[in-house]
């Protein structure tokens, strides 16, 4: 009689079955056991103690179990996973250009992942979805949010989940640190690449570029933005000039042009433009330029174009010149040693107490562009720009002012033909302070001895006249009872008659 026996197995699913699209297959099989019959006997044996199978029933068996998921019921799962990404800022703005400087460390990518419906796809569970993104060398993985969500080997790997259910929305931002920027980097590149054992045919790698602008940081100052001079002396004419000294008192500004960190090569040119001011408006000199020294890492002339600088072609001073001290002002701006003409006075009494100031952009003073490119150097440059006050303009021009000050501006800035190089320019300002040391012409100084026989002769006229008046009884009074007695009489005289008046009286 046929006989049937059952036996129950229980199956324990592991844990990191990532694979939850497909079934779990189960597949049961069965046979005799081989018996090899005995040695033959004469005649035949018996064939009961070797069974055999029924070659028409299946041996094999298959089971699959299908693990629970929301998709339709031919259990497929149509996804449509959708991504949008973009290198933002740390404010959270959308970045179209890397404004790179030395001191950039942070770029930040944000990517949104959804798993919606469509008219095209139904957006049912994405099994197994990832996240794949390669970036370049110089973008270094530092942190993500949420933590843990990517994993850094020789690419980026992000688990969205198993499954990225339907109607999932996912943020993802990456940090990276820039290492490895330079000046020949146009733009970064990540590639980013979504997947899912979900069936989605449309999804491609998407490419997400960065333009990157470098940004150069280089520094512009000065060792004294304010200088202090003077003119004064006598007015001499350019046809008299035969060195520099003859022009007027000097001046020395001295420009300090930080390093870049970066070598510009053929990229580009560092430039500190001047606007110098040249003339005033009547086309007299104003300061005039006698030399521009650079030093770096090695030191050489600047001559812009233009014969701007020493264009009377001046024999220079010798090295080390420095203003002179105000006891030796007069002497110096006196090259004749006494013998030309005396210096130029001003009357006190007209003197006006006042300052006036000419600077670049008025209408008072015309001013020429000078500059001088600064080269690629790991040191600070030193520009030093040296200058002549033209004394004759500011005595025939200025004589009524204490004070003439002249203001103009320095500018460093970057010329490059490169649109992905760029630099803020650096200005500075810087002035001088021309003080008049005109002769101020005094009162004429009396003798001593003058002033005595003056006194003096005052006094014996005043002497004689005293003595004139004393002789003439200037200084004598009448006696009050002579005066009186005086007066008596006259009114006696008065009352007597006369002789005709006595002699009718008688008859």
């Amino acid at each position: 009689m046929p006989e049937m026996r059952c036996q129950t197995l229980e199956l324990l699913l592991m844990d990191n079955v990532r694979d939850k699209l497909r079934p779990i297959t189960i597949s049961m099989n069965y046979s005799l056991p081989l018996r090899l019959p005995d040695r033959p006997q004469l005649g035949l044996g018996s064939l009961d103690a070797y069974p055999v199978l029924n070659q028409a029933q299946a041996l094999e068996n298959h089971t699959e179990v299908q693990f629970q998921k929301e998709c339709g019921q031919d259990n497929r799962c149509d996804s449509n996973l959708q991504m949008r990404a973009a290198f933002v800022s740390e404010l959270g703005q959308r970045l179209s250009r890397l404004q790179y400087r030395r001191d950039f460390r942070k770029l930040l990518l944000s990517i949104n992942v959804t798993n919606t419906p469509s008219r095209k796809r139904a957006g049912e569970d994405a099994h197994e979805a990832l996240l794949t993104l390669e970036v370049p060398p110089s973008l270094l993985l530092s942190s993500v949010r949420p933590p843990g969500a990517c994993q850094a080997n020789e690419t980026i790997v992000c688990e969205l989940g198993n499954p990225f259910k339907r109607n999932q929305r996912m943020e993802l931002l990456i940090a990276f640190e820039v290492i490895g920027v330079t000046l020949h980097t146009r733009e970064l590149q990540a590639q980013l690449q979504l997947s899912t054992s979900s069936h989605q045919d449309d999804l491609r790698p998407v490419t997400l570029p960065l333009l990157v602008d470098y940004t150069l940081q280089a520094s512009l100052s000065m060792v004294n933005h304010r200088l202090q001079s003077f003119f004064g002396g006598t007015v001499m004419g350019e046809s008299g000039m035969k060195t520099v000294e003859d022009v007027g008192s000097p001046l020395k500004y001295e420009f300090q042009v930080g390093p870049m960190g970066e070598g510009l090569s053929a990229l580009g040119t560092l430039v500190l433009g001047l606007e110098w001011p040249y003339e005033v408006s009547n086309g007299k000199w104003l300061l005039y330029p006698t030399e521009i020294t650079v030093r770096g890492n090695g030191s050489w002339h600047c001559w812009p174009p233009g014969d701007l600088i020493n264009p009377l072609n001046l024999t220079l001073s010798v090295p080390g010149d420095r203003p002179p001290s105000p006891q030796r002002r007069r002497r110096q701006l006196d090259p004749g040693g006494g013998q030309g003409p005396p210096p130029v006075t001003l009357a006190a009494a007209k003197k006006a107490k006042s300052e006036i100031q000419l600077s670049c952009g008025s209408d008072h003073t015309h001013c020429v562009w000078l500059e001088c490119p600064i080269p690629d150097a790991p040191v600070i440059t030193n520009v030093t720009i040296q200058a002549r006050v033209w004394n004759s303009t500011f005595i025939e021009d200025y004589r009524d002012f204490d004070r003439v000050r002249v203001a103009s501006w320095a500018t460093l800035f970057l010329r490059t033909s490169v649109p992905t190089i760029n630099m803020e320019n650096k200005t500075v300002r810087f002035s001088v302070d021309i003080d008049s040391d005109l002769v101020e012409e005094l009162p004429a100084e009396i003798e001593l001895w003058l002033v005595l026989v003056a006194v003096s002769a005052g006094l014996l006229l005043l002497g004689l006249i005293i003595l004139l008046l004393w002789k003439c009884g200037f200084f004598k009074r009448a006696r009050t009872r002579a005066l009186y007695e005086a007066k008596r009489q006259k009114a006696e005289m008065k009352s007597q008659p006369s002789e005709t008046e006595r002699l009718t009286e008688d008859y």
